[in-house]
């Protein structure tokens, strides 16, 4: 596939990257690894409940992303879920309809339509011919493009340039080496009655507490049978990466008893989100890693700001630093 502009990650930074660039007028491939688009815009099915599993909600602050979101409410992808979660704040948090992946695939409509779009595809390396990025495959050589734009997590990222022998200087490699992110493990159950999360069907709490999120998927909208998501906080994660998944799936429903209250629960299971969030930001939106021969630029969550919004902006930032190098 031969275009403008090759984009590896569907998740929001990738998709709204080729959403500017299409706006402006050229063609995009867009690659992901996953078998379906969104990222950590994450929805599962599980029985015949539906969970999210990643991001639990958005917020909005800036004019673009709004101009987007209402686009997205107005066709009914995306609907307020509160006001706050302890107590009506007034200020919306948003959710979707079907599941946070819905948003996703609703932004990746077009480009499914031009066949841009490429899954269940993972990039093993990279080269150039002197006008061109060529991203291979362990198969194949999947897309062409003199220009790039790379939004895996960093950690991805430098063992895809290590792997293609590309230099990065050393100022730009030792930010790059300096990002550091927090794991986050989820727990995804279906109940056979209704949990005991009060209205709007959210706890949100600070990261000194064992669930920093706590979500009744079916009062958010997602779920027609009793669902719950519990996200553990960065440090427990950590600590419980490499534990067996059975040991630390019973160790967390002891902890979520509360929630769970009187319903047995049906099915259990631990999702882990290696990359979860930046510990601490790259102060920039977007970061060109290699102007020479061709344009590589680098966004993501970890870039100018986390959640959703801020992977929104950082893919903007992204296309707009590679049509800086094109003008």
């Amino acid at each position: 596939m031969t275009s403008d502009v090759a984009i590896i990650g569907a998740g929001m930074t990738g998709l709204s990257a080729a959403r500017a660039l299409r706006t402006a007028g050229l063609s995009v491939a867009v690659v992901d690894k996953g078998r379906g688009v969104g990222g950590r815009l994450a929805t599962r099915r599980i029985g015949d409940a539906r969970l999210d599993h990643g991001a639990q909600f958005f917020t909005v602050r800036g004019d673009d992303f709004r101009a987007m979101v209402d686009e997205a409410i107005d066709e009914g992808v995306v609907h307020v879920w509160s006001h706050g979660f302890s107590k009506d704040d007034g200020y919306p948090r948003y959710a979707c309809a079907g599941g946070m992946t819905a948003l996703a695939k609703w932004m990746s409509t077009e480009l499914l339509e031009a066949g841009a779009l490429t899954l269940a595809t993972r990039i093993e390396r990279l080269d150039h011919d002197g006008s061109h990025w060529h991203l291979h495959s362990d198969t194949e050589n999947v897309a062409h493009a003199p220009s790039m734009i790379i939004t895996a997590p960093v950690p991805q990222t430098l063992e895809l340039f290590e792997a293609s022998s590309l230099h990065l200087e050393d100022d730009t490699r030792n930010s790059l080496q300096a990002m550091k992110y927090k794991p986050v493990l989820g727990l995804l159950l279906t109940l056979d009655a209704a949990p005991a999360i009060p209205a709007p069907g959210a706890i949100q709490a600070s990261e000194d507490e064992h669930f920093t999120f706590v979500a009744d998927n079916v009062a958010k909208g997602v779920s027609s049978t009793p669902a719950v998501t519990l996200h553990a906080n960065g440090v427990v994660s950590a600590a419980r990466w490499d534990d067996p998944e059975a040991e630390v799936i019973n160790d967390f429903l002891e902890l979520a008893r509360p929630w769970i209250s009187d319903a047995n629960v049906k099915e259990a299971e631990l999702k882990r989100w290696r990359y979860a969030g930046p510990v601490e930001p790259y102060p920039h939106r977007s970061l060109t890693a290699i102007d020479t021969p061709g344009t590589i630029v680098l966004g993501g969550d970890a870039f100018g700001g986390p959640k959703v919004e801020g992977a929104f902006n950082s893919g903007v930032a992204c296309a707009q630093a590679v049509l800086a190098q094109l003008s």
